[in-house]
């Protein structure tokens, strides 16, 4: 996922603004923290919050609940923002997906040698054991489940040796995290850099050993609609499994110059005609729940194409 900047006021005006029914069907959005939001008041949770549940939202996934081993250092969102999210969340009749801390080491992992993969699993696993245990939120009445943050794609996980260690560090946190209560949520996507790696094949793996609740990224926003083809294969494997998951749509479109690794986004909001034919194939995918990536910033920030998009939607 793309990191951007929420644009507080923008977001605090279209929650006011009069509205009609969103004329696509959304359950649930992403929001993802930064350093800003440790500065948050309960009013800006709730403009937040009543932001998404007017696009249709009942749900809203934490991306994470801080970043560990980052540029600008280590960070976590306090208690106190957190139950001011729970608050909102509950008033508004939406449930949270909690996040944990994110790893930043996970980028350099998957690309090191097979000593730095296993010693960063062995580590964050431990790591995500100790947060786990002392997380409050499975108490709460909001509180719908755990999330992941760390997401699944081919081009890292060809080797079958590679995917048996990651199976296993998935099925440590899937038990640490069903000790707490709720389920173990994780987010997927074809990526377009070539690799002998298979989607399909991977996901085979893991859901043998592993219960996990896949999330599937359309990818639209950097590969285009070619992309929802390229996730069929996947589609069936959860098919014949009968296995549950959600779909998510990306409401922006990258723009020419960012790097192919993802390391410089440069991106806008998307226009409505595409996002809607994201929207009818994400309903006839099979998946429980349509989620968008994300309200914050696509749909609530001071741009030209923002403002479209929120005209169309009714908002």
């Amino acid at each position: 996922m793309l990191r951007a900047a929420l644009l507080l006021p923008a977001a605090a005006a279209i929650a006011s603004l009069p509205g009609c029914s969103p004329p696509e069907r959304v359950d649930g959005s992403f929001l993802q923290p930064w350093r800003s939001h440790l500065q948050w008041s309960p009013a800006d949770w709730q403009r937040s919050v009543q932001l998404a549940r007017r696009l249709g939202c009942r749900q809203l996934v934490l991306q994470w609940s801080g970043i560990l081993g980052g540029d600008d250092g280590d960070w976590e969102l306090p208690e106190t923002s957190l139950r001011m999210l729970f608050d909102a969340a509950g008033d508004a009749g939406v449930r949270v997906r909690v996040g944990l801390p994110f790893e930043q080491r996970w980028w350099r992992a998957m690309g090191g040698d097979d000593a730095t993969l296993q010693a960063f699993f062995a580590d964050s696993l431990e790591r995500a054991r100790q947060w786990l245990a002392s997380a409050p939120w499975p108490r709460s009445p909001a509180f719908g489940g755990w999330y992941l943050p760390y997401e699944l794609e081919q081009y890292h996980w060809a080797d079958p040796t590679r995917q048996q260690w990651l199976a296993r560090w998935l099925h440590g946190l899937q038990q640490a995290a069903a000790a707490q209560g709720g389920d173990c949520a994780v987010s997927t996507y074809f990526s377009r850099l070539p690799t002998q790696g298979d989607l399909a094949a991977l996901w085979e793996t893991l859901l043998a050993q592993v219960p996990l609740r896949p999330m599937v990224q359309d990818g639209v926003g950097v590969a285009g609609l070619d992309n929802l083809r390229q996730l069929q294969p996947l589609l069936q494997v959860f098919a014949r499994r009968g296995t549950s998951f959600d779909a998510i749509v990306e409401l922006f479109r990258e723009l020419p110059g960012s790097a192919p690794d993802g390391s410089r986004f440069e991106g806008e909001s998307a226009d409505f005609a595409r996002i809607r034919q994201q929207l009818q194939w994400a309903r006839g995918s099979g998946a429980d729940n349509v989620l968008v990536y994300a309200v914050d910033p696509w749909l609530s920030q001071d741009t030209p194409q923002a403002e479209a998009l929120r005209r169309r939607w009714g908002l």
